[in-house]
């Protein structure tokens, strides 16, 4: 090629691949600055889809996460009542054993039954009175709530069904109402005491289902947050970039940048060369 003054091609060229050189450069570090490897549709459009599925995926699974958690805070409240509704039902089944002891009459009997029916009036206001945000948990046997556990919209896979329980003293199965430890004789607390076995029978079937509701919670918990890890794991390899990878590269782009620089500035200077030839 012809050595001339009007067209410097070299200093063209040395432009060309610097713009080039400059424009790698300032990916890499829109790259690094930001994490991702992925950062619009044109460097990877399919990881770019995926990612964003994935991306909305886990955090709804963050969500169903704690939907879990506050699930099973709502069946621990309703334990907690009943565990103390227990202790109660223990007590009056003591009191009854006492009133049936023939060395005691009407009077103490009726001391006795006193204290039952008081503890007995204890257990329905506690049944009325356990809530979870606002919604009574002890009281009524025909309310069933639904705890979001999935992120899809089907039922069977994505919901937790549970059904309250009532461990009212008139409630099926616990049957108190009758209970009645005063008279002259024992016949009374004799008739108490089955209904109060069969009432702490009742009592703890209704603890049991919540047992098994809290267990069945914590297995769901401990999948979503596996489901959870799993599902962040694939999207940091889809999106998010090699710190160590990238900055090798932009090491190297760096020093083609800086090259790049030198040679413009030495192709610029060749057509002053040409001056020499006309001294």
């Amino acid at each position: 090629m012809g050595l001339g003054v009007i067209s410097n091609y070299a200093a063209n060229v040395a432009h060309r691949n610097l713009v080039a050189s400059d424009a790698s450069a300032t990916n890499s570090l829109a790259k690094l600055s930001s994490g991702k490897r992925v950062m619009n549709a044109r460097d990877d459009a399919a990881s770019m889809a995926i990612g964003a599925r994935l991306n909305a995926e886990v955090g709804s699974l963050k969500v169903a996460t704690t939907n879990a958690s506050q699930a099973g805070a709502l069946l621990q409240v309703m334990d907690g009542g009943m565990s103390t509704i227990n202790d109660i039902l223990v007590r009056v089944k003591q009191l009854a054993v006492q009133a049936g002891s023939e060395n005691l009459g009407t009077t103490e009997r009726g001391y006795i039954n006193n204290e039952a029916q008081s503890l007995l009036g204890e257990v329905t206001r506690i049944a009325n009175d356990t809530e979870f945000n606002g919604v009574n948990v002890l009281n009524d046997a025909t309310v069933t709530l639904n705890f979001k556990v999935g992120t899809g919209a089907t039922a069977a896979e994505d919901d937790l069904a549970f059904t309250l329980v009532n461990v009212t003293t008139a409630a099926a199965g616990l049957n108190l109402a009758a209970v009645d430890l005063s008279g002259a004789d024992a016949t009374n607390a004799n008739t108490a005491i089955p209904l109060i076995d069969a009432a702490i029978n009742a009592l703890q079937t209704a603890r049991a289902s919540v047992g098994v509701n809290q267990n069945r919670l914590e297995f769901a918990a401990q999948n979503l947050r596996t489901v959870s890890e799993n599902s962040e794991n694939a999207r940091s390899v889809l999106i998010d970039l090699d710190v160590a990878s990238e900055m090798a590269a932009f090491s190297s782009k760096q020093v083609l940048m800086q090259s790049g620089i030198a040679m413009l500035g030495q192709a610029n200077q060749m057509p002053q060369n040409l001056l020499r030839l006309l001294q």
